[in-house]
């Protein structure tokens, strides 16, 4: 029996639904500016100056519609219905081939706050290299349940496994028997079961974000006493201390999130400058070195928050 077939996308959000998003930016109550003691407002979370002019661009200069113009135009996207732990999900995906008969398949999977737009930027390169000693890929980026313009699953405990699972069905419904992976924050979860549950077909894992635990006492115990008594190299040291300041001062947003996520969500989906409030604390300290213009924050949060209301 012949598997589903996918069928082209194009974003095309309904002017009343644009509408509703701009009144709801533009009536948006903002809470009073924090005068810090110390004079370090933004150790509070994001400014009031930040959220301040983010609203302001986003009343005035933003264009959605020539971003979602852009993102038709250079994105070949697709959906296609895909049936997995009693989930019936509709998968959104970029999928784009390399003309070079040499291509491998690569499976790009994003994570949270990201979205498939993290590929925008870099398809043409991967499908096209500009040196024929480059590796080409053939390129499908999944939007992940939930997240951008696929479908959420219905019950809960649909983590990781079965998105793997989901994925898995998606490369072999697109014909590719062998492929690779890539992936960053939960994407990375996810291509760590997409290779340890499928190991014939998954034959290469890329990942930029590494979940690991302390080592063990009995298999590890030089290794423990390193990391218990700080004998480390220079850099050793400095990514345990951000690893030490991000748990004391970054990751309160991941407790709420993953205790009460029903309680942050009223809030987040009920008003749009409150959800970019939420992505904007966020994204520098996920990032190094790159300054994110306001239309790249608000595109960010518009993909994300579109499928919630």
């Amino acid at each position: 029996m012949p598997g589903p077939t996918p069928t082209p996308f194009e974003i095309h959000v309904p002017d009343s639904l644009l509408g509703f998003i701009h009144d709801r930016v533009r009536t948006a109550r903002l809470p009073p500016p924090i005068a810090h003691p110390d004079g370090k407002a933004a150790t509070y979370g994001v400014t009031h100056e930040t959220m301040t002019a983010l609203q302001d661009h986003w009343n005035n200069r933003y264009n959605w519609r020539a971003v979602e113009d852009r993102l038709n135009k250079s994105l070949k996207q697709y959906t296609v219905p895909i049936l997995h732990a009693g989930e019936d999900l509709n998968i959104h995906f970029v999928h784009h081939r390399s003309p070079r008969p040499d291509a491998i398949p690569l499976i790009f999977v994003h994570g949270w706050p990201g979205s498939f737009l993290e590929v925008e930027k870099i398809v043409t390169p991967l499908t096209h290299p500009p040196s024929e000693k480059a590796q080409a890929f053939h390129v499908v980026a999944p939007s992940l349940p939930g997240i951008g313009f696929s479908d959420a699953p219905k019950a809960k405990n649909f983590g990781p496994e079965k998105i793997a699972g989901v994925f898995h069905k998606l490369m072999m419904i697109l014909g590719y028997d062998h492929y690779i992976s890539q992936g960053g924050d939960w994407g990375s979860i996810i291509c760590r079961y997409l290779a340890a549950d499928n190991p014939t077909a998954c034959i290469g894992v890329h990942l930029n974000f590494i979940v690991a635990l302390p080592p063990s006492a009995l298999r590890n115990p030089l290794e423990l006493f390193y990391l218990a008594t700080r004998w480390m190299t220079p850099y050793q040291k400095k990514m345990v201390d951000r690893m030490l300041w991000w748990r004391k001062e970054e990751n309160g947003y991941a407790d709420i999130m993953s205790t009460k996520p029903m309680t942050i969500a009223f809030a987040l989906v009920d008003s749009p400058l409150g959800f970019a409030a939420w992505i904007r604390d966020k994204i520098d300290s996920l990032v190094d070195d790159y300054e994110w213009t306001e239309d790249e924050v608000i595109t960010l949060c518009m993909v994300s928050i579109l499928p919630l209301l």
